[in-house]
């Protein structure tokens, strides 16, 4: 992956609200079929990373590039660039059937924004899709293990709904896929259901970004891990490095542990996971 060109590249990001420092010259990079993990505290700059690269917030300064194009303008732009997002609390149509779901991925990609698709839908020139669109949808649910496409969004489980999100970002054919805590709420399927979608997106040759407070089960799945804390980026490298560094043990336990604890670095690796939230 070091020799490919980046599918992904930012540099000197930075996002304020107000007197707040939410991220301070963040640099970031992907490769093509590289699965990098975010990892943090609450406030670490997490999301609002995943917010600025995906277009939902503004950085205040910084240069993205996707492809080595610059990268800029909101949203429903970039992602048809070649983003696709799932959110930490899954922003469905409630009332839409999980197929409808699925097919919206889809048809956001021709009406070029969420707006204008909602208007022409009131206007009645929303279309239920095209064959090829419907061919897709129907992979994306056999891929997904998805057998019912007529329930309700509304009706899933929080596991079932972060699975759908997932298989709606799909939809769009992403370059970088950017999941927000996408295992949070899952059973063991859910869990599942979703490493198979990122290895199947990872053997595409795509890139992912994934965040996650379970460093266990992130540092099994990533193949770089970005250590963020308080807006600043304090450890990217590898995963069993990352979980075994000082900086990760400062991050979630402090100084003063870090200085009571002496012989904490000599554990075994599984001995730290099990104590980072």
């Amino acid at each position: 992956m070091a020799d490919q060109p980046l599918l992904l590249e930012g540099s000197g990001l930075k996002k304020r609200y107000g007197g707040v420092v939410a991220l301070s010259d963040v640099s970031i990079r992907l490769a093509p079929g590289e699965i990098l993990g975010l990892v943090g505290p609450n406030g670490a700059g997490k999301t609002t990373l995943v917010d600025c690269i995906s277009g939902t917030q503004s950085a205040n300064s910084g240069v993205l590039t996707l492809k080595g194009a610059r990268l800029s303008g909101p949203a429903s732009r970039r992602a048809k660039l070649g983003l696709a997002r799932t959110f930490q609390y899954p922003q469905l149509a409630q009332d839409l059937t999980v197929g409808e779901n699925l097919l919206l991925g889809r048809v956001a990609m021709q009406h070029g924004s969420w707006w204008r698709m909602i208007l022409q839908s009131i206007r009645g020139t929303f279309w239920v899709g095209r064959s090829s669109d419907a061919t897709v949808v129907e992979a994306i649910a056999e891929e997904l293990q998805i057998t019912r496409l007529d329930r309700l969004a509304g009706d899933l489980t929080l596991g079932e709904q972060r699975l759908l999100e997932v298989g709606r970002a799909l939809g769009q054919d992403p370059v970088v896929l950017l999941l927000d805590e996408p295992f949070a709420g899952s059973d063991a399927n859910g869990v599942a259901g979703i490493i198979d979608v990122i290895r199947t997106v990872q053997r595409r040759g795509h890139g992912i970004i994934l965040v996650d407070h379970n460093v266990d089960l992130v540092s099994s799945l990533v193949d770089r891990i970005m250590l963020l804390d308080r807006g600043h980026v304090v450890f990217d490298g590898d995963p069993a490095q990352c979980i075994a560094s000082p900086e990760m043990q400062r991050v979630y336990f402090g100084a003063a542990a870090l200085e009571a604890d002496a012989d904490f670095e000599t554990r075994p690796d599984d001995e730290v996971l099990r104590h980072v939230p």
